[in-house]
């Protein structure tokens, strides 16, 4: 968190000098390629750190301090000619040229009105004048800059409050910032709950009952057995029994009253073959049969009487078989193989359907979108999500699936949805604390809404608790507001 007096970063000088030219938070978005949020993020810490209370503070303390140089070099961009009233007629102001492109330090530009906005003549004075002294010139000018300034924020606010409602979106360009996206500016639709008790990334996670069951992941560098439920009715987490073979990067499923943990990661980071299930009314577990090979990094998801595997990589390499476990029979079968192997995907079932999205191959992220139809036993191709992501969560409430955070080789400032019924991606928001930077995270999905919890930002494991509302059907004020991030 930003303290006062604290040096700004590279990244924050280069807001103050974009900001110093009066564009809007949107425009600065674009030239940094960032989101708007980000933006406002920065402004935040900048404020705090320059202990300023508005924009044009920022502007004459970065002058101040040589960040923003004048200049007496024309620069015809977008000009801007004040007048102002006098005893004999109208005195043009001098043109202010705005341009956000200007290298370190950026220079404000001044050169004389244009020719056509003359003065009347005005008789001279009887004595000649002494020439102004070089503080009343300097003073001058300072008086003369603000109030340009001050008029470019007031012209320049309508524009920027218009943009901010904007629903435009621009991927990322390869940078190595957070894609540029403009979201539309309201109350989020994420909200912190109570917090795992310990911070955790790579679980498992499914639904009971409307209860939140989170199997194992990577706690202090190693797999867990450790399994905990949380009640989103009382906010409230309480202790299951442990599983008996401590793994991460495995997935979950509930069929009946069993919750199956086929594969994951043991101590070892190998991939394992074993399948474990918690009774959920004895509240024991049991061994059944293994998988028929072994497996971490995959998803799991549940149809009918049937469990199943996609994705995931084995002691040899990535898996490329669709595998489904028969409840009553305790049998395994060998579907049609995944079309696009890959790890760290996210599955979720709509419609009958499996749709298996993102993912990684140990070189590169995928954006791809495939679905098994379970009545053909055949695999389709779906439209892709706007930016590859390997380490995603996917969550589904309804027929809309919500693909959130990853990015295994790069941030990412947005989660996106799927509507399958017109095979489209639109992007929402992520969490303003988590932009960028969010992987890992365990989702659990339920009719209205779907929880985000645990992950890992820069490789440090997450506590973290949050819900998404789908259907906006609670009222939640705003956790922070500030007049800074105007």
């Amino acid at each position: 968190m930003a303290e006062p007096r604290e040096p700004l970063t590279e990244r924050e000088l280069e807001v103050v000098r974009l900001l110093a030219t009066g564009i809007s938070n949107k425009e600065i978005a674009a030239q940094l390629h960032v989101s708007p949020n980000t933006v406002r993020v920065h402004l935040r810490n900048i404020f705090t750190k320059l202990e300023a209370q508005s924009r044009t503070e920022v502007t004459m303390i970065a002058v101040r301090n040589g960040w923003v140089e004048m200049t007496t070099q024309a620069a015809p961009e977008l000009p801007i000619t004040l007048s102002v009233a006098t005893a004999s007629g109208e005195a043009a102001m001098p043109e202010l040229a705005l341009d956000a492109r200007h290298a370190s330090p950026v220079a404000i530009a001044v050169q004389p009105a244009s020719p056509r906005a003359q003065p009347t003549p005005v008789a001279p004075n009887p004595q000649p004048l002494p020439s102004p002294a070089l503080w009343q010139r300097m003073a001058s000018v300072a008086a003369l800059v603000a109030i340009v300034l001050l008029t470019i924020l007031l012209l320049q606010r309508p524009a920027a409050e218009a943009g901010a409602t904007s629903n435009d979106f621009v991927p990322a360009d390869g940078s190595s910032d957070p894609a540029v996206v403009a979201l539309p500016v309201e109350s989020s639709r994420w909200h912190p709950r109570a917090s795992i008790r310990t911070a955790r990334t790579r679980p498992a996670v499914a639904v009971v009952g409307g209860n939140v069951y989170v199997i194992g992941g990577e706690i202090g560098r190693a797999p867990s057995s450790e399994v905990l439920v949380y009640d989103p009715r009382r906010d409230a987490w309480r202790e299951a029994a442990s599983k008996p073979t401590p793994v991460m990067n495995a997935g979950a499923a509930v069929i009946g009253n069993m919750l199956y943990v086929p594969g994951g990661a043991t101590a070892d980071s190998q991939a394992t073959d074993r399948v474990e299930a918690l009774n959920l009314t004895t509240g024991e577990w049991k061994v059944l049969p293994p998988l028929p090979l072994h497996l971490a990094g995959h998803a799991v998801v549940a149809f009918g009487d049937r469990l199943y595997v996609v994705g995931g990589r084995t002691l040899s390499g990535l898996n490329t078989t669709t595998l489904a476990f028969d409840v009553k029979s305790g049998r395994w079968t060998s579907l049609a193989p995944l079309p696009t192997p890959r790890s760290q995907l996210g599955a979720a079932v709509v419609n009958g359907r499996i749709y298996a999205v993102g993912g990684y191959d140990g070189r590169r992220e995928y954006a791809t979108c495939e679905y098994f139809q379970i009545a053909t036993g055949e695999w389709a191709v779906c439209a892709p999500m706007t930016i590859p992501r390997g380490g995603l969560g996917l969550a589904q409430v309804g027929s809309t699936l919500f693909a959130v955070g990853g990015g295994l080789s790069g941030f990412i400032g947005f989660n996106e949805r799927y509507d399958p019924n017109a095979d489209k991606w639109t992007p929402f928001e992520m969490p303003e604390q988590r932009m960028g930077d969010w992987r890992y995270v365990g989702i659990a999905s339920l009719s209205t809404e779907f929880y985000a919890i645990g992950g890992s930002t820069r490789s440090v494991p997450l506590a973290d608790n949050y819900v998404y509302e789908v259907l906006n059907n609670r009222t939640f004020l705003p956790a922070f507001q500030s007049n800074k991030d105007q």
